[in-house]
């Protein structure tokens, strides 16, 4: 099992692309080869390997480009790549170019990876900040009283404790914690290690990623929805045992509960017990 905290590409289903996009709006200056001023465009979606930029201005293909990507807190990160693509939206002026990066160091690639996975993971925490503050649970007299939905699931983990990492089995997650099946005793208030992959045969039950057509300020843009359907990553959580269960199976069975889980992850835990759930209903 690997345990780099580097992520894993993934393949979109709608254009077989095999490294993740993520949609972003952000303005940039683009210097093209031959030209004696930036162009000045609209940053529109980004992967490790190229880009997609939308501008006023009419660029060749083939031509040379290169931009900065500012970072936060961070240095920014000099890309450079060549157009090799050119399309008009429909319904909208301008242009749009795919731009593929080429002559990156390996370096340089590891660190737009990171910066990828940071512009999710700030996507996701906006997202589930949103939905706290839109939704406003009732518990009625008698229910269940977990902040978060349990998806009963069974997969395979890795977990810590100490020196050494162990093989188990987890289930019963939740975006507050999980159930921890194994073959030994862990005490009680131990801090643990989990790393492990959420099973992905149930995303088939999400649609395909598609493009809709929303009219905003400056007229009509095409925006991707999120792909619901991308492989999931492994993950590398920390949490603290606080609970004891009868065993199972010849096995101890633990309650752990999540200690440092960021939204991006929350975001993802939760993808998954949705994935289940609706499962659930289409099989009753």
């Amino acid at each position: 099992m690997l345990w780099s905290s580097r992520r894993v590409a993934s393949t979109e289903r709608s254009n077989q692309r095999q490294t993740y996009r993520q949609s972003i709006e952000l303005p940039i200056a683009v210097s093209v080869d031959g030209l004696p001023a930036p162009v000045y465009a609209t940053l529109v979606n980004i992967s490790e390997t190229g880009c997609r930029v939308r501008s006023l201005i009419l660029i060749d293909r083939n031509r040379a480009v290169e931009f900065q990507l500012r970072r936060q807190a961070l240095a920014p990160l000099l890309l450079r790549g060549k157009v090799m693509s050119r399309a008009t939206p429909s319904g909208g002026g301008g242009y749009e170019y795919g731009i593929s990066f080429n002559g990156m160091p390996q370096s340089e690639r590891d660190a737009l990876s990171q910066e990828i996975l940071e512009l999710q993971r700030r996507e996701a925490a906006a997202r589930a900040q949103q939905r706290n503050a839109e939704v406003k649970p009732a518990t009625a007299p008698g229910t269940q009283r977990r902040r978060s939905v349990r998806t009963l699931f069974s997969f395979p983990v890795r977990y810590r404790f100490g020196k050494t990492s162990s093989p188990a089995e987890a289930n019963d997650i939740s975006t507050g914690g999980l159930r921890l099946m194994c073959r030994e005793d862990v005490p009680l208030g131990v801090d643990v290690e989990i790393r492990f992959r959420l099973p992905n045969v149930v995303l088939d039950i999400f649609p395909p990623s598609e493009e809709r057509t929303e009219i905003t300020p400056f007229g009509p843009r095409k925006i991707r929805l999120p792909d619901n359907r991308r492989p999931f990553a492994e993950m590398l959580l920390r949490g603290r045992v606080i609970s004891r269960f009868a065993p199972q199976r010849g096995r101890e069975v633990y309650g752990v509960q999540f200690t440092d889980i960021d939204g991006y992850h929350r975001e993802e835990i939760a993808r998954f017990t949705h994935a289940v759930q609706l499962q659930k209903l289409r099989n009753e």
